[in-house]
């Protein structure tokens, strides 16, 4: 799981890491912990599936600065537009834990810009066959090509 944040080094990080379209999840764990070894996997599993989805952050409390949302461990953190949507402490049975992801990260889909129209050469021959042209083109075409 290469694609999951491991490290946030300050505050300020946190706040950056909020702002972006894509839902964000934190999950804060200890290495000490016996709950957190259990959940770990099951996390990592899950948020696996969800990578390309949203920005995953799996980081130790006693790595990363305090978030004030987090009092025990293991605690997830379900931020989007940059607003908590929902706070995990624990994880649950598994089959809830997957529901939750899917309710709140499952449904995204990128934002995308309008792709300008793209003219191949089956439209341009299209348009040259319906183009109208003025009675007068030939001649006026004609006097073009006869030397002065």
């Amino acid at each position: 799981m290469s694609s999951l944040i491991t490290h946030v080094s300050t505050q300020k990080d946190y706040r950056k890491a909020l702002k972006t379209w894509r839902p964000v999840v934190f999950y804060f764990g200890h290495p000490h912990c016996y709950a957190c070894g259990m959940a770990d996997p099951l996390f990592c599993k899950v948020a696996e599936a969800f990578e390309t989805r949203a920005v995953i952050y799996k980081l130790s409390t006693d790595q990363s600065p305090q978030h004030p949302e987090v009092t025990g461990t293991p605690t997830v953190l379900f931020y989007k537009d940059g607003k908590l949507r929902r706070k995990l402490k624990g994880i649950g049975d598994p089959a809830s834990f997957v529901q939750t992801f899917t309710e709140l990260v499952g449904r995204t889909k990128p934002r995308r810009l309008p792709t300008p129209r793209r003219h191949d050469v089956c439209w341009l021959r299209q348009r040259l066959r319906t183009l109208c042209t003025v009675r007068r083109a030939p001649a006026l075409l004609r006097l073009r090509a006869t030397p002065r």
